[in-house]
């Protein structure tokens, strides 16, 4: 009987797992998809070169401005978000 609910425990571990990765996967589209609509990018443009780029950018970004700590985002007068991005 205990191997009964252990292996039920397991199974029910694996859906949770399972959840959580489907849940990380819709974040992570979103968070593209908001990024390039936010940045007005060409997906035509995205090659994995130029991803891997922005994404760098936007990693040194957040982490200069202690993204986690304020969780916010700036916006310009007009209250579109910044994009601060592609500036060199």
């Amino acid at each position: 009987m205990a191997i009964s609910n252990i292996e039920k425990q397991q199974e029910k571990l694996q859906r949770l797992n399972e959840k959580i990765k489907q849940e990380k996967k819709k974040v992570d589209q979103r968070l593209g998809h908001e990024v390039i609509k936010g940045a007005n990018l060409d997906y035509g443009d995205l090659d994995q070169t130029t991803i891997k780029e922005l994404a760098s950018k936007i990693v040194a970004y957040l982490n200069g401005n202690n993204f986690e700590k304020s969780n916010t985002i700036e916006h310009n007068q007009s209250d579109e978000p910044t994009n601060n991005f592609n500036q060199q």
